[in-house]
């Protein structure tokens, strides 16, 4: 248990503000090491997993689940995203390997006798993200982000992520206030951190925070309440089903909540549904490929959402987990990852009717806790931050809800197997799986650190900086395991030094991911530039079949057409910006440059 709560204590706080990804590269990296480890626990324990039906059951849900998805990375056409995940994202294959292990781990070590220490790692966590959190939203960050957003981000690099965490913490530290087995000094404590957390996410003004810790805190008081008095407590169900159907109104501008809850990122993340759900319809069995979403958005987008948000906008993630894993993994997994949560909401039913007094309430709080995650997933990303929280939470769920017959047998093993062997066992297989991920660790890191280096600005007037300047991007590019995305940036930044290993880089990259709208419109501008027009024109065209939607590329088209004399083809780029953007702005300066003069 202790390497479980040292893990999500980690994964939670750290960050690393010298490599190009301070947020999810290292968190995604502290996971793996985190899952290195656990797998000798739960491959040296697998005997409980057999002696227990929740456990086996669980067991084979997460099997079919990281089989389907192992499938559909051999499948993805571009493996490095299939199995690291997008830049600033790492929801690939790897991550959700990690997860499956911890939360396999968590269902098979959490216990009642042991569940207090997930409640007092919660109260650190939360003391420390609060804290953080009120420096930065008073200007005493004693970082110098350069953030876009509001400047409550603590540990998660985006306000909304620190507010799902902090909301999260603060269901489970809500919950501590109603268990008798916390002292009078401890619970006193609670309402205090519960306060200063519900202060600190109104402060980030991520609203989703606030319902996150509202529906969380809600679900548990209701339980608590239909425990002691089961009419009051039907009572506070129907008052809350009517509270959360007037919030949802209103976060969906209808209603008299809406001007408190409603924000124009909630219309924006309709888009992002629609376009995961047409990528589902168009990719059934498989999806698009695992956190491929940011490759097919633009394809699938909706005309209106160009027109409305802009043509260069773009989204790498559906802004709902369970939309973004039918996506990009296909039907079936979509299917597996949602049997999987209602797996454990069974198991969460199971325990509570089963369960009586503080030991209830414990697993109460864990479930609470868990569907103020799932608020928060339902629209938003997967951020490993979160996550590891969602998936500790399911686990500790499962292990809380396990029989009197289960534990009783779980005991009888323990008693018979010598603790020797079950130590040499576990340290083998943690040790040889831990190195293996430290190196790994290792190159990856390596890649993020260059890249970083490589961001700095020199005089490029000067031969000699020039010179380092070039090896640092070729350096960039030339690190082994690099996210391709850092590499690109390399290359662009040879282009515009002058540099030509930078259009040759970026010809490379081309070809690795032909999807890559990016690394397309740096080479259609990039032959522009030298007034190689037919080149231009090649990858202009590519654009238009991957971004059906952007009147800005078709505008630049019709313009090389115009200036090779091809006036056919420019009239006809002309028809298709009119064709759908004919109220937009764009289409005056479309029939300025393009129409007949």
């Amino acid at each position: 248990m202790r390497w479980i709560l040292g893990g999500l204590a980690i994964v939670t706080l750290y960050f690393h503000t010298t490599i190009a990804d301070p947020f999810n590269s290292p968190k995604l990296w502290i996971l793996m090491l985190m899952a290195a480890w656990l797998l000798g626990y739960v491959l040296g324990f697998k005997r409980l997993i057999f002696l227990s039906k929740p456990l086996k059951q669980l067991n084979i849900i997460l099997s079919v689940f990281l089989t389907l998805m192992l499938i559909a990375v051999l499948l993805t056409d571009f493996k490095y995203v299939a199995l690291f995940g997008e830049t600033q994202r790492r929801n690939g294959f790897f991550q959700y390997l990690a997860l499956s292990i911890v939360l396999m781990a968590a269902a098979m070590f959490t216990r009642l006798f042991n569940i207090k220490k997930l409640f007092l790692v919660t109260f650190f966590l939360g003391i420390v993200s609060v804290t953080y959190s009120l420096m930065q939203t008073t200007g005493n960050d004693f970082v110098s982000w350069n953030n876009p957003y509001n400047s409550v981000i603590s540990t998660l690099g985006n306000p909304n992520f620190a507010a799902a965490v902090m909301a999260v913490m603060g269901v489970i530290s809500f919950s501590s206030i109603f268990n008798s087995d916390f002292k009078p000094s401890s619970r006193i404590f609670a309402v205090i951190l519960v306060l200063i957390l519900v202060f600190a996410i109104y402060r980030s003004n991520a609203r989703q925070g606030l319902l996150s810790i509202a529906l969380g805190s809600g679900v548990f008081f209701i339980i608590w309440i239909w425990g002691k008095n089961k009419k009051l407590g039907i009572a506070t169900l129907v008052s809350g089903l009517i509270v959360m159907t007037f919030s949802v109104l209103g976060m969906l501008q209808v209603g008299p909540l809406q001007q408190y809850l409603y924000k124009s990122s909630v219309s924006v993340r309709g888009y992002y549904w629609r376009a995961g759900l047409e990528m589902l319809s168009n990719h059934p069995f498989f999806g698009v490929g695992i956190d491929r979403y940011g490759s097919y958005f633009k394809q699938y987008r909706e005309a209106e959402y160009p027109l409305n948000i802009g043509f260069q906008l773009t989204s790498s993630n559906a802004h709902n987990t369970f939309i973004q894993f039918f996506a990009t993994g296909g039907v079936f997994l979509g299917i597996t990852y949602l049997i999987l949560n209602l797996y454990v909401l069974y198991r969460a039913i199971v325990g509570i009717k089963s369960l009586g007094g503080n030991r209830k309430l414990y697993l109460v709080g864990i479930f609470s806790a868990w569907i103020s995650f799932h608020a928060q997933s339902l629209v938003s990303i997967d951020n490993i931050g979160v996550s590891i929280w969602g998936w500790v939470l399911a686990g500790a769920i499962i292990g809380l809800s396990l029989s009197e017959d289960s534990l009783n047998r779980e005991n009888e093993f323990y008693s018979l197997k010598k603790r020797n062997d079950l130590n040499i066992g576990q340290a083998l297989v943690s040790g040889i799986s831990t190195v293996f991920i430290l190196i790994l660790v290792t190159l990856l890191y390596r890649g993020e650190s260059n890249s970083y280096q490589g961001g700095i600005s020199l005089n490029l007037q000067d031969e000699g900086s020039r010179t380092y300047f070039r090896d640092l991007q070729l350096k960039v590019i030339n690190t082994p395991l690099n996210d391709p995305t850092y590499k690109l940036f390399a290359a662009s930044k040879l282009i515009d030094a002058g540099f030509e290993e930078g259009i040759a880089e970026a010809e490379k990259l081309y070809k690795v991911d032909p999807r890559n709208l990016d690394t397309l419109a740096l080479l259609s501008l990039t032959y522009e530039r030298l007034g190689n027009l037919p080149k231009a024109i090649e990858f202009r065209k590519v654009i238009a079949e991957l971004d059906p939607w952007n009147a800005e590329n078709y505008l630049a088209l019709g313009g090389y057409y115009k200036l090779q004399g091809d006036l056919t083809q420019s009239q006809l780029m002309l028809e298709k910006i009119l064709s759908f953007a004919s109220s937009h702005p764009i289409a005056e300066k479309a029939n300025t440059e393009l129409g007949p003069k």
